[in-house]
């Protein structure tokens, strides 16, 4: 298994008018990303980037964590997602309204915190299954920038152990706070996957 890699899937550069970012699981790589890219296929006309963290995880401990146990892993990723998003954007041939991050689970997360960071460097995120860092004790509404503008689509589960359904809930009213439009999706009984229905319902958000 080979990690600290960036794989590419989708339109070539230079001929499309969309791109995304896609950001993979702890353990898991960032070939399996470009599956997933495979399913959103039918999205159309996007280029998608897929960065690898080291060693297969983003960060080291669990997303609830105080930041500080998460750093200097944490920032690192922040600043690998960064350079994914340049990439994608093509250095910035496309308007960042026209650039989307796609994680999951740790990778959702991860898309979270680097839209609180990089305010303004995307257009939508699309966080299967993820909440914000640092959570429930992080202070929120005076230290990050406003998101409007940005699009955001959460999804979560009612059983699901690594992302407590009340995590993806306050998430995405500490989004709506900083001004994001956000659609909050809880599939009942769904395990820690990415279900068919929340495909369907990533290519409908990306479409809009």
């Amino acid at each position: 298994m080979e990690f600290g890699h960036q794989h590419e899937v989708g339109q070539p550069r230079g001929t499309t008018q969309r791109a995304g970012v896609l950001l993979h699981g702890r353990g898991s790589t960032s070939e399996e990303k470009v599956n997933l890219a495979a399913k959103l296929q039918h999205v159309g006309d996007m280029r998608w980037v897929a960065p690898s963290a080291d060693f297969g995880s983003w960060y080291p401990n669990r997303f609830m964590d105080p930041i500080a146990l998460n750093e200097p892993q944490l920032s690192h990723a922040v600043e690998r997602c960064d350079r994914a998003v340049t990439e994608a954007s093509e250095d910035g041939r496309l308007a960042a309204d026209r650039i989307a991050i796609v994680g999951f689970s740790q990778g959702a997360c991860l898309a979270l915190e680097y839209v609180l960071r990089r305010p303004g460097r995307c257009g939508r995120v699309i966080a299967f299954t993820g909440a914000l860092m640092g959570m429930p004790d992080r202070v929120w509404e005076t230290k990050f920038q406003p998101l409007t503008g940005l699009r955001v689509l959460i999804t979560g589960s009612d059983v699901d152990e690594w992302i407590p359904e009340d995590c993806t809930r306050e998430s995405a009213q500490i989004l709506r706070d900083l001004g994001a439009k956000v659609l909050r999706l809880t599939y009942s009984g769904r395990p820690h996957i990415i279900s068919d229905e929340e495909l369907a319902e990533a290519a409908a958000f990306l479409n809009d």
